[in-house]
């Protein structure tokens, strides 16, 4: 799918200015914060720092007041969706069934954000060092991978074996498990975005969406009903749009 999708998006460059989408749905959702989605097509949204994973039969709750405001929360993998709280350094991991089933505050370090890497490890960013590095869940040991990135991270995105980030000027950057940094180019102004994966991103700027090639370094108009949009995620060939009211999702017209 991912190779068709890029396929599909490169040589979409040559002919048009413009993506299509077609909408597929309209459900009403009335959160805070839209999270994202998870390979089975769960949505998880959360009001008042409680956590909700829903789809068509089910809704599970999560809440945990001790460590303050929820900031992030990585949905990559249903089996450990990692909810991370930034004002007490502390993070949480919740089962398919969102028990919990790891809690932890840092010492060591003070994370800006958490992502999920492989080997049941996280990626980490750490402001003290402004290093990057990763965090062993087994061990609980910490093993930095970068010299100090004096650029201060605006979005960050993992698909395991590589982080991904972007920079104050814009930047795009790449990391491995092995430590070996890559600048990809620049992206556009923004006001929000999100990775589809390490060849293409999505990035709202004046309530429209574009699509940006990391590859061609060129963007194209997204054409979308919504507006006021709050949040937007992209998964597998599925563009799921966040407002105030109602999320609806869209697929690529063929």
């Amino acid at each position: 799918m991912k190779i068709l999708l890029l396929f599909f998006f490169t040589t979409f460059f040559a002919t048009a200015q413009n993506i299509d989408f077609e909408k597929v749905g309209v459900k009403p959702a009335k959160y805070d914060v839209f999270w994202g989605n998870d390979i089975y097509g769960n949505n998880y949204f959360s009001t008042s720092n409680n956590l909700y994973k829903i789809n068509e039969k089910d809704t599970l709750n999560y809440t945990n007041n001790k460590y303050g405001k929820i900031t992030g929360v990585e949905t990559f993998n249903m089996l450990q969706t990692v909810v991370f709280y930034k004002q007490n350094n502390a993070f949480v991991l919740l089962d398919a069934q969102f028990n919990e089933i790891n809690s932890t505050i840092f010492s060591e370090i003070n994370c800006e954000f958490l992502k999920p890497a492989s080997q049941n490890e996280l990626w980490f960013y750490d402001s003290l060092s402004q290093q990057i590095g990763l965090y062993n869940l087994n061990s609980k040991n910490y093993k930095f991978l970068s010299n100090p990135i004096n650029k201060a991270i605006k979005y960050a995105y993992s698909d395991y074996n590589y982080l991904f980030w972007i920079d104050v000027e814009n930047g795009i950057y790449s990391i491995n498990k092995f430590g070996k940094i890559a600048s990809l180019g620049k992206v556009k102004p923004f006001e929000k975005v999100i990775f589809s994966d390490k060849s293409d991103l999505f990035y709202l700027f004046d309530d429209k969406m574009y699509y940006y090639s990391v590859q061609n370094q060129a963007s194209m108009k997204i054409d979308i009903d919504e507006k006021m949009i709050k949040n937007f995620f992209y998964k597998d060939g599925i563009l799921s749009i966040f407002t105030d009211c109602q999320i609806s999702t869209y697929q690529i017209k063929k």
